[in-house]
């Protein structure tokens, strides 16, 4: 009697209760056998599920307020430290204003690599082996911040962001961020750049340190070394264009990006490669405010064969540079190879192989070398 009793409340509330509200989402699950060279383990994870609600309301004189909310979760149950997980609206969700004049958002909101470009990594995983996650790792959510995109104009696009820095204390990673980005799309074809600028910060990683500050890679506290744990608080500037061609089933996607300042900007999987690998004699002449600097390049091709999609990545990064030295054998190179299956209109099923390989400089620690298989299923609602 109490169900029937709510079911009909429910259905004599007005229909205007309900009006332009959108909830939409994706359950992402798959299972990953990943061998890094001394372990390997099977992984069953979930691979990025989550729900929204998003809407709107009419305003007037052609203004409408717009709002959403997203929030990530664990399908496999386990919990999570990262971002994507564990708060209510940790994904991309925001307030704002729309017109004729463009779209202003604000809250947690996607950067323009997020929104926009990524489209080299086509890859649903979890281990970085078995997409372009590393190359694409500065496409994110940009908390505390406002972004405005300009109205699209003959295949012409723009979008505008600032993030600011609320942690205002001496040795926080917190960075005050400002993204320019521009795309264009016709038949097909695009192109698509974006710029971003993080403001001076402590870039938080173990190194050590002999008396005259001298870097010391390998070794451990105890040996007449220092430890800190945060050592550079230069700005960082990040630049990525990406090209090609999406069209009559066919996908072929360049990429590539340039990026100066902190240790923060090659990313913790490349990053603990380079730090832990190196020979120290690369590094000793370095001083405590040198710049690293990278160079990446990236492609993608797909082709849709009925419900397949074959599709192959490869990614590059030359060696890193430290104060306008490259650093032995710190380059990566990245290949996945695999295929789509889409069952239906909402549901895929994935399998992929890949390889990230960082070649070791010193023979005291082995090749961060990954190696992974993946399967997986998509489910869009």
């Amino acid at each position: 009697m109490k169900k029937s009793l709510i079911a009909l409340l429910v259905a004599t509330l007005p229909a205007a209760a309900f009006a332009d509200v959108t909830i939409y989402g994706k359950i992402k699950g798959g299972v990953e056998y990943v061998d890094d060279g001394s372990t390997k383990i099977t992984n069953i994870d979930d691979l990025g599920s989550r729900i929204g609600f998003k809407g709107k309301e009419d305003l007037g004189n052609g203004l409408k307020a717009i709002w959403q909310v997203e929030t990530g979760f664990s399908v496999d149950g386990a919990s999570k430290s990262s971002s994507s997980t564990g708060t209510f609206a940790n994904r991309n969700s925001f307030v704002g204003l729309q017109s004729d004049l463009g779209t202003l958002r604000l809250g947690n909101v996607s950067n323009f690599l997020d929104s926009d470009m990524g489209i080299v990594d086509s890859w649903e995983y979890g281990s970085d082996a078995l997409g372009l996650g590393v190359f694409t790792r500065d496409g994110t959510r940009l908390k505390n911040s406002v972004r405005y995109d300009l109205p699209s104009i003959a295949g012409f696009s723009a979008a505008l962001q600032y993030g600011t820095k609320e942690d205002k204390s001496k040795d926080t990673q917190a960075r005050e961020s400002a993204i320019v980005g521009i795309g264009y799309e016709n038949s097909g074809f695009f192109g698509k750049y974006a710029y971003i600028h993080e403001s001076k910060a402590q870039s938080a990683y173990n190194i050590y340190f002999d008396a005259n500050n001298k870097y010391s890679v390998g070794k451990a506290a105890g040996t007449g070394l220092t430890a800190v744990t945060s050592v550079n608080s230069t700005a960082n500037d990040k630049h990525r264009l990406e090209v090609g061609y999406n069209a009559n089933n066919l996908l072929v996607a360049f990429g590539y990006q340039q990026q100066k300042g902190g240790l923060d900007i090659v990313g913790s999987t490349w990053a603990n490669a380079v730090i832990n690998g190196v020979p120290a004699s690369d590094l000793n002449n370095a001083g405590l405010n040198d710049k690293y600097k990278t160079r990446e390049y990236s492609l993608t091709a797909a082709y849709t064969l009925g419900a397949f999609t074959p599709k192959f990545s490869y990614a590059h990064g030359d060696k890193v540079e430290l104060g306008g030295k490259k650093l032995g054998n710190s380059g990566y190179n990245q290949y996945v190879l695999g295929v789509d299956y889409a069952i239906s209109k909402r549901t895929t099923f994935g399998a992929q192989f890949g390889v990230f390989d960082v070649k070791s400089g010193d023979n005291a620690i082995k090749n961060n070398d990954l190696k992974a298989v993946g399967v997986n299923m998509i489910h869009a609602f």
